[in-house]
């Protein structure tokens, strides 16, 4: 509800739905639909001519309007088929946590998860894991990881990804930031791509196909300077690289959270739009 209202109340919002091109578009396809229907009432003698009111041209097009404005209402979630493949793309506002299937946390290249002591804020995507599902036992969490290292010793290289299962669910950590000195994180561009890459990877070759949800990666602490269409962007063109050689998932799920969309005015219908344009042309 504080999304919605947020959005509504926003210029940003406005200016897409009724001053933006699509918007013109959609209040003119309206129109014409109405300009035929009446003229099929006036061929047939239900409404004629003479009978039309000087205020029918602005009441055609005020209901032109009010109806665009009602087929671009804010909303939650949008979604998007691939082309040439039986998988879709979805962009959605809310709780990582409470989506169904498999869920990516992004960590660093050390793969260090000691909440308690500091190292990783609580505030992080991590370290709302560690604390909703390993609250006062991070212990068993950080063994589960290095169990996985198998000899090897961090960092290790972006993309590198070890599945967590707990509660019914699958987490895949993966690397997509580094620690400084300081123990903050920070990410590139080329960062990102990469631990994707990797991600995708180690999906496809140990997953069984269900729901992927994907954060956007890069956008908190890893600091890498990109808008969060941008990141969707990125995340969305690196999957649909990636599913060229096998399918990943059928579903996958780009999540943003509530309070960055209202903080960044994220508009779905213009990332619809631009989604349909850089995968269809």
């Amino acid at each position: 509800m504080r999304y919605f209202i947020d959005t509504v109340t926003s210029f940003a919002y406005w200016r897409y739905v009724l001053f933006s091109r699509l918007g013109l578009q959609s209040a003119l396809a309206i129109f014409g639909a109405l300009y035929l229907f009446i003229g099929a009432l006036d061929f047939f003698s239900i409404y004629t001519k003479d009978k039309y009111s000087i205020w029918a041209f602005p009441l055609v097009i005020g209901i032109s309007i009010f109806v665009s404005i009602l087929t671009r209402r804010p909303i939650t979630s949008i979604s998007v088929s691939l082309p040439n493949q039986d998988s879709c793309v979805e962009v959605k506002i809310g709780d990582i946590f409470d989506e169904e299937g498999a869920v990516m946390i992004s960590t660093n290249t050390l793969f260090e998860s000691d909440v308690a002591g500091g190292k990783i804020a609580p505030t992080s995507l991590q370290g709302q894991f560690t604390g909703r599902y390993f609250t006062g036992n991070q212990n068993e969490l950080i063994s589960s990881i290095n169990s996985q290292f198998g000899g090897r010793k961090p960092p290790f290289k972006m993309g590198t990804t070890f599945p967590v299962t707990t509660h019914g669910k699958t987490f895949y950590f993966t690397a997509m930031a580094k620690l400084n000195e300081s123990g903050n994180a920070y990410t590139t561009q080329s960062d990102l791509k990469e631990a994707l890459i990797g991600l995708w990877e180690h999906v496809k070759n140990t997953g069984e196909l269900q729901r992927l949800t994907v954060p956007l990666i890069g956008t908190g602490r890893g600091r890498v300077s990109l808008t969060r269409r941008k990141i969707i962007r990125l995340i969305v063109e690196s999957f649909v690289e990636a599913s060229k050689n096998g399918p990943i998932t059928d579903h996958l799920i780009v999540i943003i959270r509530p309070e960055d969309a209202r903080k960044f005015k994220v508009n779905l219908y213009d990332i619809k739009d631009h989604l349909n344009h850089i995968l269809f042309g």
